[in-house]
């Protein structure tokens, strides 16, 4: 969506005024009519100047005298007034307050940052859900709770009319971070507050900021991307990306189904199952070394450990698991993957610094838009990769047939790549030299 640009100096007086008057989550995306406020300005211009609500008079005297007006162009780490910030805070702590239990009876395992148990966190996002708050998590790729008060605040928007909308994202640590976004009926705003927990298991708020949004849209598909204002040149010597994607209108629950079951344990970080073009009768491209990780993990559902493989995988586990997998011969793989014929090992390295160029598009998320049961039992999925880095939700398409077994596991036996999709996206980088494949 294209937005017009109008006098930053109103557009913050408006926030800070907006601002201290809202609270809570039960209609908050536009004013209440029963109490005269809708549409009710409260910065006004007037052949005498502006006029402005008496209680932010005297910040606005205090703008307009630092010359703030380059720093609201740049929009970006935006001066937020004592009460928003007093009120986003305490809003977030509590919603912390709301899950505290939860989190504190989750499983974290033994890591250094405990990572509540995926149990936990839909159980923290149902605590949320109550709130009529829209709510979303980590790793809930295609689901947002009270989506429709999301979808309505962003109509409204796209309508001009102005409002706000808190939302609650629950990270993958359990902690909060609360998004308020205002709309003034030209610009979108955001105010960002984030919450983690401490030792003691008790909320800690990190901080807010405000910043405006330089671009947003809300997709036919139902995807709301929106793009930071960022520091640029000359200001910083390397550009952060400001781009977010958030799913709101929700999917078919067989289309998450069969994505979280058969696409998103492989993905299109690592391995090339997804984005390239191969069959039964083309398999030379398949990075084999690659995927291994990604089949274990499907098959066995745990990652591999750390020091797993440090000498090469041992032939006849490599074998097993890809010929479960893939629709590939015993001959094919010691032709087309890196093997070592007198260790009788295949080829096996970490992703890292030597074996991964960071790119975009690697983490993206494959949502399926299509599902065709085809006459011989196979399923064919039409599926678009969906990129939050890109703040896209069609980077590319492509078409994955499945054998899908009655034990509920299935067999992958092509890709199809759309149209001019690889032209899109970054050249895929194979884990070991494909110089050494076959040897």
């Amino acid at each position: 969506m294209a937005i017009k640009k109008k006098n930053r100096m109103i557009l913050f007086i408006i926030l800070t005024a907006t601002l201290s008057v809202t609270t809570g989550c039960s209609d908050d995306h536009k004013a209440d009519p029963a109490q005269g406020k809708k549409n009710q300005p409260i910065v006004t211009e007037t052949p005498e100047g502006i006029s402005v609500n008496t209680d932010f008079a005297e910040a606005f005297m205090e703008l307009e005298q630092s010359g703030m007006e380059e720093m609201l162009e740049k929009g970006y780490n935006l001066p937020l007034s004592q009460s928003a910030e007093e009120e986003a805070e305490a809003d977030c702590k509590k919603a912390m307050e709301r899950i505290r239990g939860i989190y504190a009876g989750s499983d974290k395992g033994n890591s250094l940052n405990p990572t509540p148990d995926g149990e936990s966190i839909s159980k923290m996002y149902e605590a949320l859900r109550e709130t009529g708050c829209p709510v979303t998590a980590a790793g809930f790729h295609y689901t947002m709770g009270n989506y429709e008060k999301m979808e309505q605040f962003l109509e409204e928007c796209l309508d001009g009319s102005e409002g706000e909308l808190t939302l609650y994202y629950i990270t993958a640590g359990g902690g909060i971070n609360r998004s308020r976004f205002l709309f003034d009926g030209t610009q979108l705003y955001v105010i960002d507050t984030i919450s983690t927990w401490n030792a003691k298991d008790d909320p800690a708020i990190a901080g807010s900021s405000l910043n405006r949004i330089k671009d947003w849209e809300y997709t036919e598909k139902g995807w709301f991307a929106y793009e930071y204002c960022m520091p640029e040149y000359p200001d910083v010597t390397e550009l952060a990306n400001g781009n977010n994607l958030l799913r709101v209108k929700p999917m078919e629950e067989a289309y998450i189904k069969i994505a979280e079951e058969y696409l998103l344990p492989i993905g299109y970080l690592g391995n090339n199952l997804l984005r390239s073009n191969w069959d039964a009768g083309h398999l030379e491209e398949l990075d084999y070394n690659g995927l291994y990780e990604y089949l274990f993990a499907l098959k066995y559902e745990k990652s591999m450990g750390l020091g797993t493989y440090a000498d090469g995988i041992p032939k006849e586990e490599f074998e097993t698991l890809m010929t479960e997998y893939l629709p590939v011969t015993v001959e094919e793989l010691a032709r087309y993957a890196v093997y070592d014929g007198e260790k009788q090992t295949y080829g096996w390295k970490r992703l890292g610094p030597l074996t991964y160029m960071a790119n975009w598009f690697s983490n993206s998320i494959p949502e399926v838009r299509e599902i065709q049961e085809n006459p011989d039992g196979t399923t064919s999925l039409t599926i678009d990769a969906v990129c939050e880095a890109m703040g896209e939700d069609r980077v590319m398409s492509h078409v994955l047939t499945l054998q899908i077994r009655e034990d509920g596991s299935a067999r992958y036996l092509g890709n199809q790549v759309l149209e001019d999709g690889l032209e899109k996206i970054t050249e895929y980088q194979y884990r070991l030299p494909q110089t050494d494949a076959g040897l």
